[in-house]
């Protein structure tokens, strides 16, 4: 099946940043000395990514690790030879060949033996006469009732964790309904945000309403807020408000955007996110907030930069847990 190598392939296609992203970290170092963040401010581009092109940088003398005071910058090395790319494309042409023999070993209907023996330069052995395909057999494993019922029970209760605890805040690690590229759920919440798809439909309520409980219980909270959107018009109100209702919690309109920002969509780590939505949110009710327990909704949950800042903002107030409730939680998100 093809789309079995879509997922090896695209690690090692994949396993270093493109050429334009390092000659974007090379620009970025040649106007000034920069440190880690602030040059994933400059360049928007992953933590990972920066810092496998900083490590390639320094290998080749392109760049230099220095010192100011008490900062550890980067700066570039004028003068220095162009970046040799040579390496990076042996390495991955070395790897995709690697896959394509294990592919081979896998369809292949002859001797196995004789297969592994050739490929590391042995060609005395012609048929073990022990393997699958010498015995003529075709090993397939189906599941027995118990395994399936194991398997139909794992899925219905695994629940994404959103690790967001923090020293600067009352917020608690929080749950996710499903992972956003997981099933359909992506699909389905990208179709109602992005193509005019209407609210999000009943199951994925019921589905949020099982990762609640599977997370907090019983427990009772004393207000329902909502993270409010930037491009979704009233999705993610609607959403809570049925939360709220099912839950029979108090819900809030109150939380909201002193000024518009940028989609967090369009950054790619942590830093610039964290920038975006910086002392953005207000709260006029604050008795509302203070001394209680507050659920907080959102559909999706890349880094969680949205929902500290929420609430930092919420203990300042003098809220006593601030518990993090979304649909679902993107893979990866800022690595």
């Amino acid at each position: 099946n093809p789309e079995d190598k879509e997922l090896p392939e695209h690690f090692i296609k994949n396993s270093r940043p493109s050429i334009k992203k390092y000659e974007k970290v090379i620009e970025a170092l040649k106007k000034e000395p920069l440190g880690e963040w602030n040059l994933m401010r400059k360049t928007n581009l992953k933590q990972t990514q920066v810092r496998v092109i900083r490590a390639d940088l320094i290998d080749q003398d392109i760049i230099r690790e220095v010192m100011y005071g008490r900062d550890k910058k980067y700066e570039y090395q004028f003068g220095a030879s162009e970046l040799n790319s040579e390496k990076f494309e042996k390495l991955r042409d070395f790897k995709m060949n690697e896959l394509s023999q294990m592919v081979n070993y896998c369809e292949s209907t002859e001797c196995r033996m004789d297969f592994l023996c050739s490929y590391l330069g042995d060609d005395s052995v012609k048929k073990c006469d022990n393997c699958n395909n010498c015995l003529q057999r075709s090993p397939q494993y189906i599941p027995n009732d118990h395994w399936k019922e194991r398997i139909q029970k794992f899925q219905q209760n695994f629940y994404p964790e959103l690790e967001v605890e923090t020293n600067s805040s009352n917020i608690v690690n929080g749950i996710a309904a499903s992972y956003y590229g997981f099933s359909n759920v992506g699909a389905i919440i990208h179709r109602c945000k992005y193509e005019n798809g209407g609210d999000f439909p009943n199951h994925l309520l019921v589905l949020t309403l099982r990762a609640f409980r599977h997370k907090f219980g019983d427990e009772k909270f004393d207000l329902v807020v909502y993270v409010p959107p930037t491009e979704s018009g009233d999705l993610v109100k609607n959403f809570a408000h049925k939360i709220a209702r099912t839950l029979k919690f108090p819900f809030s309109n109150e939380l909201k955007k002193i000024y518009q920002t940028k989609p967090q969509k369009i950054f790619q780590n942590y830093v610039l996110k964290k920038d975006n939505v910086q002392d953005v949110f207000s709260y006029e009710a604050e008795a509302e907030i203070e001394g209680k327990k507050i659920l907080l909704i959102d559909d999706i949950f890349d880094s969680g930069a949205t929902l500290k800042e929420i609430a930092k903002m919420f203990t300042k107030i003098g809220a006593e847990k601030i518990a993090p409730l979304v649909i679902a939680k993107t893979i990866g998100g800022d690595i």
